[in-house]
């Protein structure tokens, strides 16, 4: 912090950069860029993670063994390579857990010696199932585990190494009805020190559906294994994601460990390569288990798919738009909507507050003749969630989108893309992704509990370039979406009664995603609906501090403090995702305390 600036003006920068965009007015102004500057996530700071482990694990505490549980290991031979292999058993044998068992199966064929298996000395706790086996490893687990009578399976690829508590902090997490369980992960140099760190969020089913993000160790209940069944498919290279895809179809609860808890070694293979087509075919199997209408697609990243919905009965989507005069930028909001969508079924409701100048009378009077659409007044003060809850009632559509005027549809079929994910019945909000229109990235997704309530997490990515783990090139969960482009049904949003009309001015995006997560709804982020936000044209932040009272006196702090769907490792106030720093928390504990605190 510069010496010439107190906390408190710091937190106002941060709000600027976290709170949601005022909704859909826009006049002139100067322009303010309100972007943070680009620095290196936490898998690229090599330097920084490697000190970043020193101090969590060198000087940290190990997670003490309880002996409640014992375990069976199951680790495929398929693959393996000897000094990884020799490597992985090693890491096993050093477990503080003491019960365990071990289960050695398949022919090596990915370089390990076919002596080495003779070398591990098989025991009461290493066992060797016959080396000629191609069966699924989970068929393999199911007698294992009733002769040693254990809880839960623990699949490890050859290729990784566990942390010397890993299965004393998997027995801390294990709890009634908890049937699937991962970790985090890293990488070991040639030179034995840590890098390129995987933090992943809580369970994300949609996160699944796009790659094996579970990783190299998976934890699963008896029960599940045992529920199973064969596999899909005679190739071994998808079997460790039809494991993640099955296991968690079954699962009552998912949980993950937010912990590195195994490695994998630095520029190798980790167990079976999966090729392009297994992983599809694995993803096929799982959409037609669960009896989903969609087909499976390359996505925007080389490493993962897009999972494409069909729309069903061609719903109806009412698109709401507030405005304030600046009829041109109106027009061009409208003109570009119609271009392109991929889906036709949708009517506008444009809600004008106070709108004085003639060119605005006289574009609205066009619009309503050439495209149907519905001109809604709503005068007096400035209130973004009244305003658009007025623009609501206007529509009888069963979909509602929230549009702010300065946003454009540049790209394809972004509204199919929208409607596609909203019609799930267990979705109740889907957000898309907004560009600068210099292509830098404004919006993937709002992370709670980063900057001050909230902020748009990659905001500032250069054009061209992927955030974090690819967060922002994949369909998958957050804790909140910003009202500048949401998609909500018409059942949710009368459900939850629309927009808290209390918040005017910030934050009632990040409330109502709140609510209908409460109401059992997933909160999604598309990056298949790609549309441009000129935020440069949005109005003013008057009573921004107002509403953060009001909502900090709402919503429960311990609500807050973590997104779920995000990772406790990585900073609250970076939005390029590094590591979080020591007094981060104390920090945003502050923030907050000033932000809930009237100003003399």
């Amino acid at each position: 912090m510069s010496p010439d600036r107190d906390e408190g003006d710091e937190l106002d920068a941060l709000v600027c950069w976290a709170a949601d965009e005022v909704g859909g007015l826009a006049e002139v102004g100067p322009s303010r860029d309100r972007r943070p500057p680009w620095g290196l996530n936490a898998t690229e700071d090599v330097a920084a993670y490697r000190e970043w482990w020193r101090i969590h694990n060198e000087n940290g505490s190990a997670a003490e063994p309880t002996g409640r549980l014992r375990f069976t290991i199951v680790v495929s031979l398929v693959d393996a390579r000897t000094e990884e292999l020799r490597a992985c058993v090693e890491s096993i044998r050093r477990q503080t857990v003491a019960e365990w068992s071990l289960v050695l199966f398949g022919a090596p064929t990915g370089g390990a010696e076919p002596d080495l298996v003779s070398t591990i000395n098989p025991s009461e706790r290493i066992n060797l199932v016959d080396s000629r086996t191609d069966d699924a490893p989970w068929t393999i687990a199911g007698p294992a585990m009733k002769k040693s009578d254990t809880a839960y399976a623990v699949f490890v690829d050859p290729g990784v190494t566990l942390r010397p508590d890993a299965l004393a902090r998997i027995d801390a997490s294990t709890g009634s009805g908890i049937d699937v369980i991962y970790s985090d992960e890293d990488e070991v140099a040639s030179d034995g020190s840590h890098c390129r760190p995987v933090f992943k969020p809580d369970w994300a089913p949609d996160l699944l559906l796009s790659s094996p993000y579970l990783g190299g160790v998976l934890v699963v209940s008896r029960p599940v294994v045992e529920a199973l069944g064969e596999s899909d498919t005679d190739e071994l290279g998808n079997r460790d994601y039809e494991l993640m895809l099955r296991s968690t179809e079954l699962a009552d609860r998912v949980v993950h460990v937010p912990h590195v808890l195994f490695h994998r070694r630095a520029g190798s293979a980790t167990g079976l390569p999966l090729s392009d087509e297994g992983e599809r075919r694995a993803l096929e199997s799982a959409l037609a288990r669960r009896d989903l209408d969609a087909s499976v697609e390359p996505s925007q990243l080389p490493c993962a798919w897009r999972v494409r919905r069909t729309i069903r009965n061609a719903p109806s989507v009412g698109i709401v738009i507030p405005f304030r005069d600046q009829a041109a930028l109106l027009a061009k909001c409208v003109t570009s909507i119609q271009g392109s969508p991929g889906h036709d079924n949708f009517e506008i409701v444009l809600v004008d507050n106070g709108s004085v100048e003639p060119e605005t009378s006289a574009l609205c009077t066009r619009l309503a003749e050439r495209h149907g659409a519905k001109v809604v007044h709503y005068p007096g003060a400035f209130n973004w969630s009244a305003i658009n809850n007025a623009g609501a009632a206007a529509s009888t559509s069963e979909f509602l989108l929230f549009l702010n005027n300065d946003i454009e549809a540049t790209g394809r079929d972004w509204l199919r893309a929208l409607v596609e994910q909203g019609q799930r019945r267990e979705v109740g909000v889907v957000g898309a992704r907004l560009l600068y229109p210099d292509g830098t990235l404004q919006h993937a997704g709002i992370v709670i509990g980063t900057g001050v309530i909230g902020w748009h997490i990659f905001m500032g990515l250069p054009p061209n370039e992927t955030g974090y783990l690819g967060w922002d090139r994949v369909v998958r969960p957050y804790g909140a979406v910003t009202g500048a482009c949401l998609l909500t049904r018409r059942d949710v949003f009368d459900e939850l009664g629309g927009f808290d009309e209390s918040l005017e001015v910030a934050f009632n995006d990040v409330d109502y995603c709140l609510r209908a997560r409460d109401a059992g709804y997933e909160v999604v982020y598309t990056p298949d609906a790609v549309l441009v936000h000129d935020e440069a044209m949005t109005r003013g932040l008057s009573g921004y501090r107002d509403d953060g009272r009001i909502f900090l006196a709402k919503w429960d702090r311990s609500r807050l403090r973590e997104d779920p769907f995000f990772n406790k490792n990585l900073s609250r106030f970076d939005a390029w995702c590094p590591l979080r720093q020591p007094g981060e928390d104390e920090r945003w504990e502050a923030y907050v305390d000033d932000l809930a605190s009237p100003r003399s």
